[in-house]
């Protein structure tokens, strides 16, 4: 087995972990579909496609952005570590705009962040808007959100520019979903009760979408019509930084959600 599949057999047993599907069998020694599993009684055929962006943020590539914002956030992770008190300890940061602090910046920067967040933590605090004596800080931070996981050793210092900032438009989705109703159209001609699309969109900014997507999802008319005419049963469209799926038709989401209520209306 060749890595892109590897890789795309790992985002479907983590997608089947979290909708609770349990197949008898999966078969990954196919090409046209990417896998075919038998399932509830079912041969079901499932493609398999990773989700990227190619558009800018605030005219920025979005692979500036996502090289700055690694950088970064592998400084923050060295510094973290090392310390018992942050443990368990999950932060979003949102930052007021894509510009990040510069290297020069960087280690007062990770210092007063985690001088905020303990602080706050201290006082329950869950969502903090940075006060003004953080300087550097308060350049580049608008807000952050602390969460504390119980008998957790678990590190997560995420960032908005993964979420908030990153939108998805209904062309970008066309163009990746587009060529696989086209192929989908033979998979018919193949023994399958069902056929399934499953987009992934993975822990890259490049291939991020912020979780809540619900109300823009139903208003692609163009992308809806397409769809209700293709071969697909199922289309789900899978966040996998945010354990959030939504399935079409209708759209409904489902998951455990990191850092979000799953809740959109």
């Amino acid at each position: 087995m060749d890595k892109k599949k590897e890789k795309e057999l790992f985002y479907l047993k983590a997608f089947f972990e979290l909708c609770g599907i349990s197949p008898a069998k999966i078969n990954s020694d196919v090409e046209s579909p990417d896998f075919i599993i038998n399932y509830s009684g079912k041969t079901i055929g499932i493609e398999l496609t990773e989700y990227h962006s190619s558009s800018n943020i605030l005219g920025h590539s979005r692979r500036e952005v996502e090289s700055n914002w690694e950088r970064l956030q592998a400084e923050i992770y060295e510094k973290v570590k090392l310390d018992k008190e942050l443990m368990g300890i999950c932060v979003l940061i949102f930052f007021r705009k894509v510009f990040l602090p510069s290297q020069r910046e960087s280690v007062p920067f990770i210092d007063e962040l985690i001088n905020c967040a303990k602080v706050f933590m201290e006082k329950g605090k869950k969502t903090v808007l940075v006060p003004e004596k953080y300087k550097i800080l308060n350049k580049y931070v608008d807000e952050i959100d602390i969460y504390k996981i119980e008998g957790s050793s678990h590190l997560r210092w995420e960032s908005s520019l993964n979420v908030g900032s990153i939108g998805l438009t209904e062309e970008g989705l066309l163009n990746i979903i587009e060529s696989k109703i086209n192929k989908g159209e033979g998979y018919r001609l193949k023994s399958l009760n069902e056929l399934w699309l499953l987009v992934v969109f993975g822990h890259r900014i490049s291939q991020s979408a912020p979780p809540k997507l619900k109300y823009k999802l139903e208003e692609f008319g163009n992308l809806n019509s397409i769809l209700s005419k293709s071969s697909y049963n199922n289309i789900f469209l899978y966040l996998y930084m945010y354990d959030v799926i939504y399935r079409w038709p209708k759209w409904i989401k489902y998951g455990k959600g990191k850092f979000f209520n799953l809740k959109e209306y």
